[in-house]
């Protein structure tokens, strides 16, 4: 599978994922639609982007209006990548329903709900391979203390992945769950509660985006934390 002159949706594409995702897809021949969740953070999309979009994942209304305005436009989507999510440190006894229920939105329901909306339009250019890729991390493969509900949500995206990797397979829609370890993407410090423990040094965005999109080429289900 090739990126040139393919239209590719990247949820989240104002942050240190998304925004390398739009230069190197961009390079690589793509057009790229970005999402971020206001007009303040679509501000921090490159200028690569083809269109810049907005949805805030934690509210359905703007999901259905993100979804509606493409679903309306009826333009082909080749490729929905998801790189958007928030973190949060706390043990499961300490972590409130309503911080977990805010990371289950954010990282998993909101972005599933954009995909499965869209699969139409993943499926409207039958003369072009499609995909859909998402970053759960090395947190869906196994546990870490201190970060139970992190865990879980991604844990859950990883088996929304796992699952329509089955049902769009009669579709010819490749899916992609790429699994890295911890990146220098300053989601960290920026946890919606908590504090990050001390990490030793991440690695680039440059490299995870460059074996997420290698992984892509190559049709990898799943790319394993090893991987990176």
């Amino acid at each position: 599978m090739e990126f040139t002159g393919k239209n590719i949706l990247v949820i989240g594409g104002s942050g240190a994922l998304g925004s390398e995702l739009v230069r190197q897809l961009t390079a690589q021949g793509a057009k790229v639609m970005a999402t971020a969740r206001n007009p303040e953070t679509a501000a921090k999309i490159p200028a690569e982007a083809a269109l810049k979009l907005v949805v805030d994942l934690e509210i359905p209304e703007s999901i259905k209006t993100l979804t509606d305005y493409l679903l309306d436009a009826n333009t082909p989507i080749n490729g929905i990548i998801n790189a958007a999510g928030v973190v949060g440190f706390a043990k499961a006894t300490e972590t409130s329903p309503e911080d977990s229920a805010k990371l289950m939105q954010i990282n998993n329901l909101g972005p599933a709900a954009i995909i499965s909306t869209l699969h139409p339009l993943l499926v409207l250019d039958k003369d072009t391979e499609s995909f859909v890729a998402a970053f759960t991390g090395v947190v869906s493969e196994k546990v870490f203390p201190g970060m139970s509900s992190y865990t879980v949500s991604k844990m859950a995206h990883a088996s929304y992945l796992a699952t329509i990797t089955q049902e769009f397979r009669r579709d010819k829609i490749q899916v992609t769950d790429a699994k890295p370890g911890h990146t220098e993407t300053g989601l960290a410090s920026r946890a919606i509660f908590g504090t990050a423990p001390t990490f030793p040094e991440g690695m680039s965005t440059a490299h995870v985006v460059s074996v997420l999109l290698a992984g892509i080429k190559e049709g990898k289900p799943v790319i394993a934390s090893t991987e990176f």
